[in-house]
């Protein structure tokens, strides 16, 4: 299958997402899923996270990622997707960290996802972009011969603190990345 290009949207224009454009890629093949996210802009006003080895060693599980600038994916398998079925949060940290989450259903059952033990990306920064690259065995958790329904999204936290939500799709009145109508693209 070949790739397919997204492109987020900030759930709310402001100034600090009017200058910035993430963009980018997935790929289903055999048993994985392998994402590029583009983020081109003004890095300078971005707060990036960088790695703390006082705190973790590099490519290590770490919680609340989302707190802080993040690059995510939620994956449910099937061709629809209601808040009755159950899905995957996969949360990436420019600073190397990352975590997999298994819900039982829209909001409900968050329990870490134990069938990863690492998540292995890379990150390149240049002053105008930030790239991060994945390639994850979903086997572990999903058959990849069936269907999948996948949302795309990211925090972005600018150095002043401000909190930006983009996603592929905003479906409701708020930001809510787990919101069922926002798993819109079906590989």
């Amino acid at each position: 299958m070949p790739p397919i290009s997204f492109t987020l949207k900030p759930f709310e224009a402001s100034e600090s997402t009017q200058n910035l454009i993430i963009t980018g890629t997935v790929a289903k093949t055999s048993d994985s899923l392998s994402f590029i996210y583009t983020l081109a802009g003004d890095l300078a006003a971005i707060a990036v996270p960088s790695l703390d080895l006082a705190l973790s060693p590099a490519n290590a599980r770490q919680d609340r990622l989302w707190e802080k600038t993040c690059f995510e994916f939620f994956l449910a398998a099937g061709t629809q997707h209601s808040k009755a079925d159950p899905y995957w949060e996969f949360n990436l940290s420019p600073a190397g960290y990352w975590n997999v989450f298994a819900l039982a259903n829209y909001r409900q059952g968050l329990r870490i996802e134990p069938d990863f033990s690492s998540l292995p990306f890379t990150v390149k920064m240049s002053p105008n972009t930030l790239q991060l690259e994945i390639s994850a065995d979903i086997s572990q958790i999903v058959n990849p011969s069936q269907p999948l329904r996948l949302g795309v999204s990211a925090v972005i936290v600018s150095t002043a603190g401000e909190e930006s939500f983009w996603a592929v799709v905003h479906p409701g009145f708020e930001a809510d990345f787990h919101h069922p109508d926002s798993f819109a693209i079906a590989l």
